[in-house]
C-alpha cells in the first residue's frame, strides 16, 4: 500500500487508499483558541451597557431555512427519487427536533450484482436531497439538526455535501469523482461519518473535501481527502446533534480559505490556508444531504430538522 505524506501549515497529509474506496487522507492540527476569562468580560459589558454603547451585532444574511413543517418540499429542493422509501416527512416525535415534522433519508442495503470500481466490489445505495442558492456566497454557515437511526450497521457515507460551482454553470460542480478540481470548475467539503474499528456505526465524524491542492491517491485518482479533528469526535446513534459547517472562500491568488465544523455549539475541527478557488466567480451555491455508499451492506437512516444557511454564524437553537 503506498502512502504520500507532507507537511503544509501545520497539518500531515497522508493519501492512501481508504476503506471507503481509493481516497485520501489529511490529519490537520487545529490551532488552539484563548477566551477572556468572565471575571474580566462582565465587568467590561457592564460598563459598556451603563456608557449606552452595548449593542447585539448585526445577524447576518439569513440565505435558506427549512424545519420541514409545511410538509412539502415544493420547488425548493431536488430530490433523488419521488420514492417514500427513501426519503419523507417523519411525524413520530421520537423523530422530531422540533414542532411536528422532521425529515427522514434512507438507503436501502444493496440487492443484485453491483459493479467493479478500480477493481473494487461496489454495491451501491443513495438517496439525497439538495438545494441551490445562486449565483452564491463567498462565505456560507449551514446549521442543522440530525439524529441517526439506532439500527444502522455501518457508516461511510457521503452526507451533508457543500458545493461551489460557476453561476454560470451550477452544475460544473456534478460528475467529477476521482477528479481534482482545476480552480475554475468546482470545489466540494463533505462532513461525514467514518467508520472505525472497535467502534459502533456510523463513527467518526471527518470533513471529506475535494479542492486544487489536494493529494493524490495510490491509484493515480484523486478522491476526497479526509480531515480528522485532533480529538476523535464519535457520533452516538438514537440522539439528536446541532451540527454548523463554515466555508470561506480563498480570495484568488491567495490561500486564505477555511472549513470549520462545531457540533452542539463546540468548534471539532477549523482547517485553514484553503485554496478553493481561483477565479472570483466560483462560490458556494449548493448543499445536499445524502446517504450514499458504495459498499451497503445494510438499511441506514437518518433524520433532519431546523436547517439554517446563513453568512454569519448561527449557532444551537433555544430550547
Amino acid at each position: 500500500m503506498s502512502t504520500q505524506k507532507a507537511m503544509t501549515s501545520g497539518a500531515v497529509i497522508e493519501a492512501r487508499p481508504s476503506a471507503v474506496g481509493m481516497s485520501a487522507t489529511k490529519r490537520v492540527l487545529t490551532r488552539g483558541t484563548y477566551a477572556m476569562p468572565t471575571t474580566k468580560v462582565l465587568p467590561f459589558l457592564l460598563v459598556l451597557l451603563a456608557a449606552g454603547l452595548f449593542c447585539l451585532p448585526a445577524r447576518g444574511e439569513i440565505v435558506f431555512s427549512e424545519d420541514f413543517e409545511s410538509g412539502t418540499l415544493g420547488d425548493r429542493w431536488e430530490k433523488y427519487k419521488d420514492d417514500p422509501a427513501l426519503s419523507d416527512f417523519e411525524t413520530r416525535s421520537i423523530n422530531v427536533n422540533s414542532g411536528k415534522r422532521s425529515y427522514r433519508i434512507s438507503a436501502p442495503a444493496s440487492t443484485g450484482e453491483g459493479r467493479i470500481i478500480r477493481g473494487m466490489q461496489y454495491n451501491e445505495s443513495d438517496s439525497w436531497i439538495r438545494t441551490w442558492f445562486l449565483p452564491g456566497y463567498d462565505v456560507v454557515y449551514i446549521r442543522w439538526y440530525a439524529k441517526f437511526a439506532e439500527d444502522i450497521k455501518e457508516g461511510g457515507m457521503h452526507w451533508c455535501q457543500f458545493w461551489g460551482s460557476r453561476p454560470d454553470n451550477a452544475r460544473s460542480v456534478l460528475g467529477g469523482a476521482g477528479r481534482r478540481p482545476d480552480g475554475t470548475d468546482r470545489f466540494i467539503a463533505n462532513v461525514e461519518p467514518r467508520p472505525v474499528d472497535g467502534v459502533d456505526s456510523p463513527g467518526q465524524i471527518v470533513f471529506y473535501t475535494y479542492w486544487p491542492d489536494m493529494l493524490q491517491s495510490s491509484d493515480g485518482r484523486y478522491w476526497g481527502n479526509y480531515f480528522f479533528p485532533d480529538q476523535p469526535f464519535f457520533i452516538e446513534r438514537g440522539r439528536w446533534y446541532c451540527f454548523e459547517m463554515m466555508i470561506k472562500c480563498n480570495e484568488p491568488g491567495k490561500k486564505d480559505g477555511e472549513q470549520a465544523l462545531w457540533i452542539d455549539g463546540k468548534e471539532i475541527l477549523r482547517v485553514r490556508e484553503m485554496r478553493w478557488r481561483d477565479i472570483d466567480a466560483l462560490r458556494l451555491n449548493m448543499v445536499m444531504f445524502g446517504n450514499y455508499r458504495g459498499r451497503a451492506e445494510h438499511d441506514l437512516t437518518y433524520w433532519m430538522d431546523d436547517l439554517v444557511i446563513s453568512t454569519e454564524y448561527v449557532g444551537p437553537m433555544d430550547k
